[in-house]
C-alpha cells in the first residue's frame, strides 16, 4: 500500500510525475463508480457546476475535462438537500444535461463562414461548418469487467486556416472526417481504462488553457482515469480531497508544413488535479510531444521519456538532440471566503525537466479573476495569459520565445494544425474580458493584446521567427453568442471580428476579418 509514496521520488527528475502517486496504490478501500463514458460540459454547465462546488460543496474538481459522466452523477446526487432555489436550479440544469446525454445522445450542425476566431471553453475550433453525431452511452459486459460505450462522428471542413493546399479527405483535405466523442471504457480497480477521441480542458482559465484545450481537433487515444472523483477513503489519501488522475498517449493529425517535419508524433499528457482545501482546487500537469517519423519512438525511449525526465538523446547519427518537448507546470483556483461569490486562478506552464534543478522553469504565465451573481444567472471574468517564456515579473528578461515551439519539432505543439494550448498562439499576451448570462444562454467576450504568430493555426513557413509573414502584431477584437430554444431545438447564432496590426492574410487567416454562423443542436430520440 505505501508503493505510492516511492513514484513522488520521481519528482527530482520529471516534477509533475507526482500525478502517478497515487496510481493509485491504495484506492482499494472505496466502493468503485461504475464505469462510464466522458463527460465535457457545455460552458453553461461549467457555470452551474462552479456554483454547485464553491456554494454547495459539491465533491468534484472543475480545471480538469473530461471528467467520467457517473463521478459527476454521483457527487450531484451526494448533494444536501437543503439547497437554496437557484442552487437547485443549477442542481437541475446538469442533471438534466447528463440525462440527455446519458440516454438520447445528440446532434448538432454549426454553418459559419470560413474564418478564424479566439476559441475559448466549450466552442467549436473548426474555422467553417461541421456537423457532429454522438449516440447515448451503453452500459454493459459482465459484473467482473463492466463497459462504457459511446459512438461520435464529425465531419468538418479543414482546421488549419492557414492551409492553401489540399488533396483528398484525410488530414491534407478540405474536408474531413474524424470520430468525436466516441469511447470504449472498461472498469479495473477503480480506473476507467479507456479508448477515446475527444478533446479536453486542463486549468482553470475560461478563455485559455494553456496546454491541451479546445483549440484543437479531438485527441485519439488510449489512456486511464481514476472512475471517481470523490475523496479517497484510504487514510493515507483522504488528505487530497475529490481529486482525479488521468494519463493518456494520442498520436496528433497535423497535415505537412515543412520537409523535416516528424510526422504523427505521440501526445502523452498527465494531469492530477485535487481539492485538498474547500477554497483551494491545484493541478499538477505535465504534456510530452514524442516520436514521428525519422525519429525514436519506440517503447524504451517513451518509458525513458514518461518516467525519468530524459530530454536529450542521440539519434541518426547526430549528437545530443532533444528526445522529447514537453511542457509541466502548475495551477491553482482560490474561492473568495463563503458568501463573496468570487475567485481567483493562476496557471504557469513552462520547460518541462530542464535547467539545474530538473523541475519546470521558463513559464509562460496566466492569471485571471471572476465573479458571479447570487442569483447564479450571471458570470464575470478577467483573464490574462502570456505565451512568453519566462514571463514573471521578476524574472531578469521578458518576452523570449514560446513553449510551444521547439526546433525539433518545427510544425510546433499543435495536432490538426492548430495550437495545442491557447488559441492566441505562441509568443502572445492578451486580455480578455467576458460575461456569462447562464439564464439567456448569452456571451459576449471583447480581446486586446498582441501576438507574434497567426491566430488558432501555426505554420512555421509564415509565422516562424523572423519569419512573420503572416497575421500578427496588435490584436483586438469580440466574439458573442445567443442562444434560442425552437421545440426540440436549441438554435445559437455567432458573430466574431479579430484584427491583427501586421502580416498579410494566408488562407482564410485573415488579419481583419468577421465571423458570422448559426449552430443547430437537439437531443436525439432513445
Amino acid at each position: 500500500m505505501h508503493s505510492y509514496l516511492q513514484l513522488a521520488i520521481s519528482i527530482k527528475k520529471q516534477g509533475l510525475t507526482i500525478c502517478l502517486m497515487g496510481l493509485l496504490g491504495s484506492v482499494s478501500t472505496l466502493t468503485y463508480a461504475e464505469p462510464s463514458v466522458p463527460y465535457m460540459p457545455t460552458w453553461q454547465a461549467r457555470h452551474h457546476l462552479e456554483r454547485l462546488v464553491d456554494e454547495a460543496g459539491l465533491q468534484i474538481t472543475t480545471t480538469h475535462w473530461p471528467l467520467p459522466m457517473s463521478a459527476v452523477q454521483n457527487a450531484l446526487d451526494d448533494l444536501s438537500n437543503d439547497l437554496s432555489p437557484s442552487l437547485v436550479e443549477s442542481k437541475e440544469f446538469i442533471s438534466e444535461e447528463l440525462l440527455k446525454l446519458r440516454r438520447q445522445g445528440k446532434a448538432e450542425a454549426q454553418f459559419r463562414n470560413r474564418a478564424e476566431a479566439p476559441v475559448g471553453f466549450g466552442e467549436n475550433y473548426t474555422p467553417g461548418s461541421s456537423i457532429k453525431l454522438s449516440s447515448a452511452a451503453a452500459e454493459f459486459g459482465p459484473n467482473d469487467l463492466p463497459l462504457a460505450a459511446r459512438i461520435g462522428i464529425r465531419v468538418e471542413q479543414n482546421p488549419d486556416s492557414l492551409q492553401t493546399t489540399f488533396t483528398g479527405w484525410g488530414k491534407e483535405g478540405r474536408v474531413q472526417a474524424r470520430l468525436d466523442d466516441t469511447a470504449l471504457v472498461a472498469g479495473i480497480s477503480g480506473f476507467n481504462v479507456q479508448a477515446f477521441a475527444h478533446q479536453n480542458w486542463w486549468g482553470p482559465g475560461w478563455e485559455s488553457s494553456l496546454i491541451n484545450g479546445s483549440n484543437i481537433p479531438p485527441w485519439m487515444g488510449v489512456g486511464i482515469q481514476r472512475s471517481e472523483v470523490k475523496p479517497s477513503g484510504s487514510k493515507w489519501l483522504s488528505w487530497l480531497g475529490p481529486w482525479t488522475f488521468e494519463m493518456f498517449v494520442a498520436r496528433a493529425q497535423d497535415p505537412i508544413v515543412v520537409a523535416n517535419q516528424p510526422d504523427g508524433f505521440y501526445f502523452i499528457g498527465t494531469r492530477m488535479t485535487l481539492k485538498p482545501w474547500s477554497w483551494m482546487e491545484i493541478g499538477l500537469t505535465r504534456d510530452i510531444q514524442m516520436g514521428g517519423a525519422g525519429r525514436l519512438s519506440g517503447i524504451t525511449d517513451i518509458l525513458n521519456t514518461v518516467f525519468t525526465g530524459a530530454s536529450e538523446h542521440s539519434f541518426q547519427g547526430s549528437t545530443q538532440q532533444d528526445l522529447s518537448n514537453g511542457l509541466a507546470g502548475y495551477d491553482v483556483r482560490l474561492n473568495c471566503p463563503r458568501g463573496v461569490h468570487c475567485a481567483s486562478y493562476f496557471q504557469w506552464m513552462g520547460e518541462d525537466s530542464s535547467g539545474q534543478s530538473h523541475l519546470p522553469n521558463q513559464f509562460m504565465t496566466l492569471g485571471g479573476v471572476e465573479w458571479w451573481s447570487a442569483s447564479g444567472r450571471h458570470r464575470v471574468f478577467t483573464e490574462f495569459m502570456q505565451t512568453y517564456t519566462h514571463s514573471f515579473p521578476w524574472n531578469d528578461y521578458h518576452y523570449v520565445g514560446s513553449g510551444y515551439r521547439n526546433w525539433s519539432y518545427p510544425q510546433g505543439l499543435t495536432n490538426g494544425g492548430r495550437w495545442i494550448g491557447s488559441s492566441f498562439g505562441g509568443d502572445a499576451r492578451i486580455l480578455t474580458i467576458g460575461w456569462l448570462d447562464a439564464e439567456s444562454s448569452r456571451l459576449l467576450k471583447v480581446y486586446t493584446g498582441e501576438t507574434s504568430t497567426a491566430l488558432g493555426s501555426y505554420d512555421p513557413n509564415t509565422n516562424a521567427t523572423g519569419n512573420l509573414i503572416g497575421p500578427h502584431g496588435r490584436l483586438a477584437g469580440f466574439g458573442t453568442q445567443q442562444s434560442f430554444k425552437w421545440n426540440a431545438w436549441t438554435i445559437t447564432p455567432e458573430l466574431a471580428y479579430t484584427h491583427l496590426a501586421q502580416g498579410r492574410s494566408i488562407g482564410v487567416n485573415k488579419t481583419s476579418d468577421i465571423r458570422g454562423g448559426v449552430t443547430f443542436s437537439r437531443s436525439l430520440e432513445d
